[in-house]
């Protein structure tokens, strides 16, 4: 027998994705229902495009009553619920169409949804929970809870059923939630819901999400531990719940309360990767790195954790895999750390920060740079694409001639952009090519890369000794943002003028001046221009930040100069009482 699918929605001003939504799942399902609450944008042209039945709802600030609204019009033997800014995996209806073949009515069929987080949708920023997506039709289910709503029967004894199905959801990047001041409206309904019902452990959970969201860690866990008074393994979101506890301790740094956590949730989940993968991080963080790669180690084993013990998306694998690639990275044991870097890249092919760190133990390793670009190239599969990223790698690694090599490539394969021609600014600038770097006229007053595209231009003219023109250029750059950078330029022109300089400032806590003056330190430290890198210096002398020794002792170490960064660093501690850990590990340097 055939099991005919309704997909029922409830939507408001969704436009922006609801398109794709339903192109995700108008080949699965028999009938769309809609249930519009009050859209002012295409969003009803677009259903009705996809031939959806469209009903109207008044909204009433609760979202069980618009769902269950929706089940209302379903008339198919099988309910999928779907959200306008979801997307069914492609890949994954295969297995949907198999599960048709077998359903049961007392099983609620929960899916695994995977949210993206942050700026824009990639792999590295997902959260993941279970949601019921598939239920039977006219078998008493219904929705309560103002928000977060919960799937409840009242009628028969139903059990849920995790699916390896995944379903993408868009609404917590950072641009979806600010549009429709998410965060706001439901705190403000999950109070009201509280205050009806004090004891309400779920309404409490979703509040601490929703502070957490808004970086507000303290009032989370408030919200997170007054939900854990009613503690239960048998609640949907209990696992979760401690997950949260977990990480809101991470972020207070209450390190040792985030382990106790950790441990009691092993207890009840010990198939949980996630629990371990947060294990790992505290002790890391802790400098504990025994214990950390056991935990880490231990997500590796498991491999593949029950759908309903994941949240943090990952661990199993690449997050896991990274980290210990990371720890090895800190023990300076470059073999283990290229093969989990090799490993992360395997399972997870966009894992670019991976290529930056397996240079850089090329690098340290003295390998010679045609075999290091051999093996950066041998990461790459997509071809001219990677030119880029290549270039920028070897460009973190002060290998700039090679790097100017392969912006070339991408100009021959017709790559154009404004990185790139930002970077071969930055690339002719240390490489000596001052004629080149000042000839480029190419970024225009509107681009983010504006200000240091000409102050590049205002070092080289000064290390060509043309003074006048490096004022010339200094004179275009205007904006109160700006200001004190451009204080540095002016007395960076006078000092290699052999004029007077000027006290840029007497505040030891004002670190306005000290990146721009580091800046031209640094270029010419690493063009050799020992003797101009001298006078250079003095511009340190017109600021009064104290960390300026600290921060000079790290250039020297990038560069090479391990013995001058270790007198920078004593100076810094005699001089100053300044000094930090990295600083620490260069001393301990033989």
């Amino acid at each position: 027998m055939k099991n005919e699918i309704s997909l029922c929605m409830i939507v408001k001003n969704e436009e922006k994705y609801l398109s794709q939504c339903l192109n995700s799942v108008k080949d699965i399902v028999d009938e769309i229902i809609v249930v519009d609450t009050g859209s002012t944008d295409k969003t009803v042209d677009i259903a009705k495009s996809f031939g959806a039945k469209l009903y109207y709802f008044k909204w009433n600030n609760n979202f069980s009553e618009a769902r269950n609204i929706s089940l209302k019009y379903a008339t198919k033997d099988w309910i999928l619920i779907m959200d306008a800014d979801d997307e069914f995996c492609n890949e994954d209806k295969i297995k949907f169409r198999e599960l048709l073949q077998q359903l049961n009515e007392n099983m609620i069929y929960y899916f695994e949804t995977l949210n993206y987080c942050g700026d824009i949708p990639n792999n590295s920023n997902i959260s993941v929970n279970l949601n019921p997506r598939l239920f039977k039709n006219n078998y008493g289910f219904f929705y309560e809870g103002k928000v977060h709503n919960q799937l409840m029967n009242n009628s028969h004894v139903c059990s849920g059923a995790s699916c390896a199905i995944r379903v993408y959801h868009y609404g917590y990047l950072e641009s979806t939630v600010k549009d429709k001041d998410k965060r706001n409206r439901n705190i403000t309904l999950l109070k009201d819901q509280i205050s009806k019902d004090p004891n309400d452990s779920y309404a409490y959970f979703n509040l601490g999400n929703e502070y957490y969201a808004l970086g507000d860690n303290e009032k989370a866990l408030e919200c997170y531990l007054k939900s854990y008074e009613d503690f239960s393994l048998d609640k949907g979101y209990s696992f979760v719940l401690m997950i949260k506890m977990i990480i809101a301790n991470i972020d207070l740094k209450r390190y040792d309360e985030a382990l106790k956590l950790a441990d009691k949730a092993a207890e009840y989940y010990s198939m949980s990767t996630d629990i371990y993968y947060l294990k790992g991080l505290i002790y890391e963080i802790q400098g504990r790195y025994t214990l950390a790669i056991r935990a880490l180690e231990e997500c590796i084993k498991i491999a593949n954790p029950p759908s309903e013990y994941k949240f943090i998306y990952g661990t199993e694998s690449f997050k896991s895999l990274y980290e210990l690639a990371n720890i090895y990275m800190k023990l300076k044991d470059y073999t283990s750390a290229f093969k989990y870097y090799e490993d992360t890249i395997r399972v997870k092919r966009d894992s670019v920060e991976c290529i930056y760190n397996i240079c850089h133990i090329l690098k340290e390793e003295k390998r010679p740079i045609k075999e290091i670009k051999a093996i950066i190239e041998g990461l790459f599969s997509e071809y001219p694409k990677a030119y880029q990223i290549i270039a920028d790698v070897l460009f973190n690694e002060g290998y700039y001639e090679d790097a100017l090599e392969y912006e070339k490539k991408c100009e021959d394969a017709g790559i154009e952009n404004e990185d790139l021609k930002m970077f071969k600014s930055n690339c002719f600038l240390r490489t000596k090519n001052y004629d080149e770097c000042v000839k480029m006229n190419s970024i225009t007053q509107e681009s983010p890369y504006y200000f240091q595209f000409l102050t590049n231009k205002v070092i080289a003219f000064v290390l060509k000794e043309q003074y006048d023109e490096a004022k010339k250029v200094l004179e275009n750059i205007k904006g109160e943002e700006s200001k004190k950078e451009v204080q540095v330029y002016e007395q960076f022109i006078n000092l290699f003028m052999g004029k007077e300089t000027k006290i840029l400032s007497e505040d030891e806590k004002e670190k306005g001046y000290t990146n721009t003056i580091f800046k031209i330190c640094e270029v010419l430290l690493i063009n050799k221009e020992l003797d101009k890198f001298e006078l250079s210096l003095e511009l340190l002398n017109l600021i009064s930040d104290k960390d300026v020794l600290n921060i000079l002792a790290k250039i020297y170490y990038k560069h090479g100069y391990v013995e001058m960064a270790k007198n920078e660093i004593l100076r810094s501690i005699k001089i100053f009482d300044v000094y930090d850990n990295y600083g620490l590990d260069i001393l301990r340097e033989i």
